[in-house]
């Protein structure tokens, strides 16, 4: 995505790229514990960019490609992220306003990791 630049592969970012990986492993665990199948395999990359500041992550729509920023991997909402971005990265989920994980701003007010995963499980759900 313009404005962004991939980490370079050092300890610091295979760490932050571990924690993202963890929570993908833990939605295939629920995915599974669902009935429903596992996703493909994700391609993650731990980007930066000086000029955007309003970003967390970002994916490429069906593709499997997902891009989160070195600091959204420091923050209490790296779980929201994630499984927002896997939404479109999975399924092609577009933004929906109304929707506490698929909005296209985070919220003022934290949802809660239940409502993240029950809402997350939810569309893996319908697309099947």
């Amino acid at each position: 995505m313009k404005g962004f630049e991939q980490m370079r592969m050092n300890d610091q970012v295979y760490a932050l790229r571990r924690k993202v990986i963890e929570i993908i492993y833990q939605a295939n665990d629920k995915l599974r514990e669902a009935g429903l199948s596992k996703m493909p395999r994700q391609t993650v990359r731990i980007v930066d960019s000086k000029e955007c500041k309003t970003v967390a992550g970002y994916a490429w729509m069906g593709q499997d490609i997902v891009h989160i920023k070195q600091d959204t991997c420091r923050k209490e909402y790296l779980l929201h992220t994630v499984l927002h971005e896997l939404c479109h990265s999975v399924l092609a989920v577009e933004h929906d306003e109304q929707c506490p994980l698929m909005a296209s701003h985070l919220p003022c007010c934290a949802v809660s990791d239940d409502k993240l995963w029950a809402t997350f499980i939810d569309y893996f759900r319908k697309s099947n």
